[in-house]
């Protein structure tokens, strides 16, 4: 409450901060001798819940005492371009012309592109190890290139397997026999469960949310399937071809086809219309990440207590022995651009705009998981239940998207990959290792 009030107070000071400032006209205020304009290019719009809280992070940062190494007051100017393809062609129009402002939102899976284009500098001299430290292992990874860290997030995805507890212990699992972080299920556990549920009569049914998102929602949500069998994305050579066609890594796509390949005789597959199937009863497991748990809060309180959410289930081979606990996670954040005036500036506002508090303002008005293990383990929200679970799971299993600069084929390719998988899976044209390898040559082209 204490935050949401300053959130508002913020807002209501807003203009007469930005007033102080000298005024650039349509462009927004401008540097003067006392102070030092930060720009931010967001991909939201001011109307947006999540626009509105940028904007209180901008009356917030303002109305603190930031400087410049000269002195001289840090005032950031949020403008906002109010989607991400519009975002994208600002960007683009901008590159060659030197006209980028000092800061810009990125997705997770463009980090490698941006950097490896000049787009993004790196900050890692200009932010402190105790900064960067607080920061979950998978934002610093997937902000990483060559060594060099190109942006920060205040904001994450993580994704597991939900479950119907009540529902299973209906058929003799305890809590003891979930998968945890330590002992994760397989997609072997899942296919037992689904037919021990199926056998009593009860609902068994999993949601996979393969539609999810477009090409990218394949790669967010089912990319562990790769990672938990051993497999990889991207080889030393940086190519795909190789890698995806490893032995390993079509061992790990093999999980989901067996799901599809038996569905024709074991209905395993949810295919309704039901956006909330699970707090429904229409099914016992669901693929998904962390807004479900806002869901069920807000508008299926009676179910609270029923479910639980496991790690992204695992691949396990004939002899029993299992892979590696992965799971999805990767979310908005920002960088610092080649055209700034003062990368010192700019990267204290990107460290604010996705440091502990703007990610637990995040958190508390919009339901997105906060990035910083000081929240995750302080906030008595992730104490218990599914928030906990999910907190474990970000810590401690999430693995972030492939880094490659030519990413956008590689998640169009796989997503085909998935599609493929779901629709062919169980026919006699089935084959799963040649379409790969004609996906994974395309990816690199």
């Amino acid at each position: 409450m204490k935050r949401m009030i300053g959130i508002l107070l913020a807002a209501a000071l807003s203009f007469g901060v930005l007033a102080m400032v000298g005024c650039g006209g349509d462009d927004g205020p401008v540097d003067t001798d006392t102070t030092k304009v930060v720009k931010v290019w967001l991909h939201k719009s001011q109307a947006e819940p999540e626009g509105k809280v940028y904007r209180a992070l901008q009356d917030l940062f303002n109305e603190a005492d930031y400087k410049t190494t000269d002195g001289r007051d840090i005032v950031m100017s949020i403008e906002y371009k109010n989607s991400s393809d519009a975002l994208s062609t600002a960007i683009s129009g901008e590159i060659l012309s030197g006209g980028l402002p000092d800061v810009v939102a990125v997705d997770s899976p463009n980090i490698t592109s941006y950097a490896d284009g000049g787009i993004l500098i790196a900050m890692d001299e200009y932010l402190s190890d105790e900064v960067i430290s607080d920061y979950v292992d998978s934002v610093i990874e997937q902000s990483t290139y060559n060594g060099k860290l190109y942006a920060l997030s205040g904001m994450d995805a993580p994704g597991g397997l939900y479950y119907n507890k009540e529902l299973l212990k209906s058929v003799g699992y305890k809590d003891s026999d979930f998968g945890t972080v330590a002992d994760p299920w397989s997609w072997k556990d899942v296919e037992e469960a689904m037919d021990a549920l199926k056998s009593a009569g009860k609902e068994y049914r999993i949601k996979l949310n393969l539609g999810f998102g477009g090409d990218e929602g394949c790669m967010y949500l089912y990319s562990p399937l790769v990672y938990s069998a051993g497999g990889s994305f991207i080889g030393a050579d940086n190519k795909v071809s190789g890698a995806l066609t490893s032995e390993r890594s079509l061992a790990g796509l093999g999980m989901l086809e067996s799901l599809f390949a038996q569905n024709a005789e074991k209905e395993w597959i949810y295919n309704g219309t039901n956006t909330n199937a699970l707090p429904g009863g229409e099914v016992a497991f669901e693929i998904y990440g962390p807004w479900l748990i806002d869901t069920i809060d807000k508008s299926y309180a009676d179910f609270a207590d029923k479910y639980d959410v496991m790690p992204f289930p695992v691949y396990e081979d004939a002899s029993g022995n299992k892979g590696t606990a992965a799971s999805p996670c990767g979310s908005w954040g920002f960088g610092v651009t080649k055209d700034t005036r003062d990368a010192d500036a700019a990267a204290q506002v990107v460290a604010f705009l996705t440091g502990a508090e703007a990610s637990e303002m995040f958190y508390d008005s919009i339901g997105t998981f906060p990035t910083h293990t000081s929240v995750l383990e302080n906030n008595e929200d992730f104490n218990s239940g599914a928030l906990k679970s999910m907190a474990d799971i970000l810590m401690e299993t999430a693995v972030a998207r492939p880094k490659m600069v030519k990413y956008p084929q590689l998640s169009s390719a796989y997503s085909d990959i998935v599609e493929y998988i779901e629709t062919t899976a169980g026919t006699s044209d089935y084959d799963l290792a040649t379409y790969v390898t004609q996906k994974a040559a395309a990816a690199d082209r």
